[in-house]
């Protein structure tokens, strides 16, 4: 499953924070406060990265999960996490500590295709195989962010001609990928060839597959199977107006894209089926092969408190999920 196989991966990317603190400390000069800060510091950045790693794996529990469903998922986690922490502390110490979730401050959306599929938009009883999952070409669309794109590549049924994914940047930076089964059809291996304005390897890689698939992370630019690797999204700066699927026939599998508009206040992710950028309305229903769209939380907010004889710590974090 696309969402289990990159779950544990994700886990030890680095934690992306934007803080907004409230801080009140008893006998705040003491000694005993100062010999606690280290511990304070310690029970903050873990409940972070703890709270951090639950949105993200909640996010794609379900896709056909509405946003409140999703919330109610991820506070019952946290509070599940919480009780857990405040017996670790209560049973080494006279130290209560307690987290929080409060809300989702800033929605994405999912973009995703959950079963294996041609990387085609279904239309009708035909499909696209020249699309955009994201266009964000019409006047009223902010360019978006890109906090996620992982492709789980069904090499069985990839052909051995190229399919290709091309990104273009608000500054018309654009990066290219070329896909296509090696040995013309019948190989073992998924050969990727990056070009455009920011590539710095232009030398084709092959990434080998397991178990028949090939499971990659476009923005970093590297498969989780093998040591294959090469130039990433991350290689030009966001936001983006465009993502470009052309000859999706020939490229089969499952893939996640999630997104977030620059503007808050007008969030809309838009595509094009080929008949012109619009807005996407198709959102993911039970059974539904996809491409559809689900809500995630892009940033969401925890109170965290500290609490021992000597030092009452209370504060606010606002939890980035993504780093685009």
């Amino acid at each position: 499953m696309l969402v289990g196989a990159v779950t544990l991966a994700i886990i030890i990317l680095g934690l992306s924070v934007v803080v907004n603190t409230v801080l009140f400390t008893e006998n705040v000069g003491t000694g005993e406060a100062r010999v606690e800060a280290p511990a304070i510091e310690e029970f903050s950045f873990e409940a972070q990265k703890s709270a951090r790693s639950l949105m993200l794996r909640l996010n794609a529990a379900d896709r056909t999960d509405t946003l409140p469903e999703v919330n109610t998922r991820i506070s019952d986690q946290i509070t599940t996490y919480s009780d857990a922490a405040a017996r670790s502390y209560a049973s080494s110490g006279t130290v209560f500590v307690d987290i929080a979730y409060n809300e989702s401050l800033d929605e994405g959306t999912r973009i995703v295709q959950g079963t294996d599929r041609k990387f085609t938009y279904p239309d009708g009883g035909s499909n696209v195989s020249d699309w955009d999952p994201v266009n964000q070409g019409l006047a009223s669309r902010n360019p978006a962010d890109l906090g996620w794109m992982i492709l789980n590549v069904d090499l069985r049924n990839t052909s051995g001609d190229q399919a290709t994914l091309q990104i273009t940047s608000e500054a018309g930076e654009n990066l290219e990928y070329q896909f296509n089964r090696s040995g013309g059809g019948n190989g073992p291996e998924l050969r990727v060839d990056v070009s455009g304005s920011a590539v710095s390897d232009p030398d084709p890689v092959a990434c080998g597959s397991v178990s028949g698939r090939v499971l990659l992370d476009l923005r970093t630019g590297e498969a989780f199977s093998s040591d294959c690797t090469f130039d990433g999204i991350n290689e030009i700066d966001g936001p983006y107006e465009r993502i470009r699927i052309t000859n999706g026939d020939n490229l089969a599998g499952q893939y996640d894209i999630i997104v977030n508009e620059n503007d808050s206040s007008s969030e809309v992710i838009g595509y094009d089926d080929g008949s012109g950028p619009k807005a996407w309305d198709r959102d993911c229903t039970s059974g539904d092969r996809g491409p559809c769209i689900s809500p995630v939380v892009w940033q969401g907010q925890i109170d965290l408190t500290y609490r021992s004889t000597d030092v009452n710590f209370a504060t606010v974090r606002n939890i980035t999920v993504y780093d685009p």
